[in-house]
Parts: C-alpha cells; sequence; structure tokens
C-alpha cells in the first residue's frame, strides 16, 4: 500500500521502486535497508518500511518520547520495521516484530 509513511525517502505519489527478491525471506538484510513485505496483518497487502532492528538486537516499542520508553528484543526469525515518517506511519511499533519470511525484497 501507499501512503506517507516513508516520507521524504519514498513519495507516496508517483514513486515507481524496484525491489530486488535477491534479498526475499531476509537473507542478507541489514538495519538500515529498506524492505518490501508482506503485512503480518493484513494477509494480502504488500508495505515498505526501514529494516532498525534485526534478531537479537534491542529495540525502542514506542514512537522516541511517546510511551514508556520499553526496549524489546527482536526475536530470532523476526526484524522490527518503523516507517521513515513516524508519526504517520503503522509499523511494527503497532503490530510487532516482522517475520523474515514474509520479506519480499529489499527495496
Amino acid at each position: 500500500t501507499w501512503g506517507p509513511s516513508m516520507l521524504p525517502t519514498l513519495n507516496s505519489v508517483g514513486t515507481t521502486v524496484i525491489v530486488s527478491k535477491w534479498y526475499r525471506r531476509g537473507r542478507g538484510i541489514e538495519v538500515g535497508d529498506i524492505v518490501s513485505y508482506k503485512h503480518p496483518v493484513e494477509g494480502e497487502v504488500t508495505t515498505i518500511k526501514r529494516v532498525i532492528g534485526m534478531p537479537g538486537d534491542f529495540v525502542l516499542r514506542d514512537t522516541p518520547g511517546k510511551g514508556d520508553g520499553t526496549m524489546i528484543q527482536v526475536p530470532l526469525g523476526h526484524c522490527w520495521t518503523v516507517g521513515d515518517n513516524l508519526s504517520a506511519s503503522r509499523d511494527s511499533r503497532m503490530y510487532g516484530p516482522v517475520p523474515l519470511a514474509l520479506i519480499k525484497g529489499k527495496v
């Protein structure tokens, strides 16, 4: 789905992205990469977000400056994703860690 969640990196209007399937199922994905994945809650919806945590990493569960500052550890076989435009993004802060098996590729 397209929306403002990745602004200013990706514009939701008129942007074409190329997704490398070499990174399918999380192979070779690193913190900082932008990935396309099957939404873990909304079934066949595809989303694009930035990876900020890989298995074993500790990440802030909530938006910086909001919530209680709880850190969580990304479980084995998962990554933690957020949109670059935090205030307009529905991401791991809402639905939790993303299974690496859902990753379609790297943008």
